[in-house]
């Protein structure tokens, strides 16, 4: 790239990419977030969500976990102890549901958190290799580095993961996790973007995102600072055949979309965490792009909200799965701490935990009424689906008349500070 304005805005970005990652570190930090109105106060905002403290991650009763604790019944000829090299989004290491595991089997866990897609890539690539068992991170991500042929993750034998036996089909074999017949990970959770709202002041959504220019909703929208989400979000709302893959002109009709709904919007949000507590004040009563945990969080707090995506543009989805490095040094930790989340107790835990779909079918029925009511699981109830043919992520850089990531920042900030 060689430009350094183009690199930092690349390197913000890359932070920015999948705001539900911060969701956790900014859940509950929510005071500083400032209405629009001042550009200045948004940005002090948002600077003030960043480095507020860390929220935990909730905790799972110590007896799901333990239930699953000992090591797999095909490797327990293995001896299993030492370290396990964990890297990937905060609170996927499991410390909480995996307790008994790693205490059982003496395993030490060390984890490395991520906030940009690319950071285990970036570790593989400068000294990491032979440093890394498992890798936790996002389907878009997987999917690119399998189709380029990069060097990062290992083929699995999948008789070391019994477990995975228990995957909901559409997480069996899934699209962007497997090549060449081989499977390169293990889908742990999975979710979508819905709007969230007040049904107090609205009886459900519009049809499109687009609709969302209409005067009604004036003072009432709260978006999450994320230039991917929502461009992608009204890039499918205005029809484009591949809302990921914009070319200039494209993406310059998608911002002009933008700006018919921008005087409508109270709020920029940093995180998702933000965004629910921006609902949960009653500052905004609608929020595009957000996530079904929000819900639970107002419970919590006495709020009521609810989900719901327009029925025209519908919404998008992710999953985030574990994979192994290559040159892991802890191969046998990795396969057993795997096929130990993989059951069903654990998987629910996890889920549960970090507020997103479990991927085993079992896992489902073990969790309370309206923990399984966030999430659809006849979606993943059948091989291939959604998740499986929809990309998100715009290339990384331009591809011929493709507009790469950067091109997407820079139009996402002209369109805030328009």
């Amino acid at each position: 790239m060689g430009d350094p304005v183009e690199d930092l805005l690349a390197a913000k970005l890359r932070r920015q990419l999948l705001t539900r990652r911060t969701f956790m570190r900014g859940a509950g930090g929510l005071g500083g977030v400032a209405l629009l109105g001042g550009v200045s106060a948004f940005l002090a905002a948002c600077n003030q969500a960043a480095s507020s403290a860390s929220v935990a991650p909730a905790t799972v009763a110590p007896t799901a976990a333990a239930a699953s604790a000992a090591a797999p019944t095909a490797a327990a000829s293995v001896k299993l102890g030492g370290a396990l090299n964990f890297i990937g989004y905060d609170g996927e290491d499991a410390k909480d549901v995996a307790k008994s595991f790693f205490q059982q089997n003496n395993i030490k866990m060390n984890p490395t958190f991520i906030a940009d897609a690319f950071e285990p890539l970036t570790k593989f690539n400068t000294g990491g290799k032979g440093q890394m068992d498992i890798i936790s991170d996002n389907k878009d991500f997987q999917r690119a580095i399998l189709a380029a042929g990069v060097e990062l993750f290992q083929p699995l034998d999948l008789s070391r993961i019994p477990n995975a036996a228990g995957l909901f089909p559409a997480f069996q074999q899934a699209a962007w996790l497997t090549k060449n017949g081989q499977m390169y990970g293990i889908p742990l959770i999975w979710g979508d973007e819905p709007c969230i709202y007040n049904p107090k002041k609205w009886n459900g959504v519009p049809a499109k995102y687009t609709d969302f220019a209409a005067a009604k909703y004036k003072g009432e929208l709260v978006l999450v600072d994320d230039p991917i989400a929502n461009t992608w979000l009204f890039a499918q709302s205005l029809g484009m055949p591949q809302p990921n893959r914009l070319t200039q002109a494209q993406l310059d009709q998608t911002m002009t979309a933008m700006k018919t709904i921008k005087p409508n919007v109270v709020t920029f949000s940093a995180t998702l965490g933000d965004q629910a507590d921006v609902l949960i004040r009653g500052d905004a009563s609608m929020g595009i792009g957000g996530w079904a945990y929000q819900v639970v969080l107002a419970k919590q707090k006495g709020v009521t909200l609810v989900t719901a995506s327009p029925a025209t543009d519908g919404t998008y989805y992710w999953s985030d799965a574990y994979a192994i490095a290559v040159g892991a040094p802890n191969v046998d930790n990795a396969y057993a701490f795997m096929n130990f989340m993989m059951a069903p107790e654990n998987n629910s835990a996890i889920a549960i935990a970090l507020g997103s779909g479990a991927t085993i079918a079992k896992a489902v029925d073990q969790m309370d009424a309206a923990t399984k009511a966030l999430y659809h699981y006849d979606l993943v109830a059948q091989p291939g689906g959604i998740l499986a043919t929809q990309v998100v992520s715009p290339p990384q850089n331009d591809e011929g008349d493709v507009v790469g990531v950067v091109k997407w920042q820079k139009a996402w900030q002209d369109y805030k500070l328009a």
